[in-house]
């Protein structure tokens, strides 16, 4: 310290050396810091899982009772699908194309189904009678629960036969598509 008072400098003053010397001191124990803090933050965020908003691939749709004769589209929207009935049961269509996925829409006065996009069209059983799409409308299982009474569509597990070229279209015989879980006899 002697040094220092001989040449004008008081204790306080601190030595430019002095000063880089706690800059990378702390800058370095700073870094060591924010590192440990990314961690243990990554290490919180693993604790609570992203959650993904889809809605659910299973899901009651009412009772049969609610479904008359023909196609009802009201639930194409909301769930994708259409609940078709006929005088042997129910089953449900996925409203995708096979073509390239698009929503075909119903038209009731034609009872056909024409996908907008690329102009297939399919009948009310989900053969293909027009335009591109290389297979039928897949089928969704469906069946009762046996609780309320009400049937539930699991909306992944789906029909896929393989169709026959026919000069109408591409055919599967109805059937051999009436099978549990894809049909539900009411």
């Amino acid at each position: 310290m002697a040094g220092a008072e001989q040449k004008g400098e008081s204790p306080e003053d601190v030595s430019r050396r002095r000063f880089f010397t706690l800059m990378s001191l702390g800058v370095g124990w700073g870094g060591v810091v924010a590192t440990l803090g990314g961690i243990g933050a990554g290490a919180a965020r693993y604790m609570f899982p992203s959650v993904l908003y889809e809605p659910p691939t299973v899901f009651k749709i009412g009772l049969p009772s609610g479904y008359g004769m023909g196609v009802d589209t009201k639930l194409k929207k909301e769930r994708q699908v259409w609940v078709v009935r006929n005088e042997r049961g129910i089953y449900v269509l996925v409203a995708i194309c096979r073509h390239l996925g698009c929503t075909p829409n119903w038209f009731s006065d034609q009872k056909l189904f024409r996908c907008p996009c690329h102009g297939s069209i399919y009948d009310p059983h989900g053969n293909v009678v027009g335009g591109p799409a290389p297979r039928t409308l897949w089928r969704s299982a469906i069946s009762l629960d046996p609780v309320d009474g009400q049937i539930v569509v699991d909306f992944n597990l789906r029909q896929d036969p393989d169709p026959v070229g026919t000069p109408e279209g591409l055919m599967v015989e109805e059937a051999s598509r009436e099978v549990e879980p894809y049909f539900l006899k009411v």
